[in-house]
């Protein structure tokens, strides 16, 4: 008799095999999941550490800040956000960083793409905006944007997360949780 694998031995390895890769694909997906939430969670600390670095510097919030303030609009991390914030070599200064003081600087997939919602401004893994908020009087206390309590910071930042809006607070990914 021949030593060797029959073949219903190879269809059963081939079995479990198959059994086994069904069980690694969801951890997978759900292991990718948790890694673009913990990305977009360290990006968010960077909106807010870069807000506060600014401040540093100039003693004051930059005036698209109050901008945007005055006009209702939403503080979000568009290209005007990324060009004052990380001003290109050479070219003229921003106005609202006549140092050209470089606060950050965007790596590969920071930047939104020429066709997206957001081109050029620094958004999350989801191509969403960052949106934030700052201590305009400086209390060391911003109110929470869901419209419940406080929150203890002089800089807040968030992302809408997988569903992209910022309302719904179930998904979304914060630098101050």
């Amino acid at each position: 008799m021949k030593k060797g694998f029959t073949l219903v031995e190879m269809l059963v390895v081939i079995t479990i095999l198959g059994i086994l890769m069904a069980m690694m694909i969801p951890a997978a997906g759900m292991i990718l999941k948790r890694a673009k939430v913990a990305q977009a969670k360290a990006d968010a600390g960077v909106v807010a550490t870069v807000m506060l670095k600014y401040h540093a510097d100039y003693n004051r919030w930059p005036g698209f800040y109050a901008q945007e303030l005055a006009a209702g609009l939403p503080h979000l991390t568009h290209k005007g956000w990324v060009d004052a914030m990380s001003p290109p070599p050479g070219g003229t200064p921003n106005q609202d960083n006549l140092k050209r003081i470089v606060f950050f600087e965007g790596g590969v997939g920071a930047l939104g793409a020429a066709d997206s919602a957001y081109p050029g401004g620094f958004v999350d893994r989801w191509g969403n905006a960052f949106e934030y908020l700052v201590d305009d009087d400086q209390n060391e206390s911003i109110a929470h944007p869901s419209g419940e309590g406080t929150i203890r910071a002089r800089v807040i930042a968030w992302s809408g997360g997988p569903d992209g809006k910022s309302g719904t607070w179930e998904d979304n990914v914060t630098s101050w949780e």
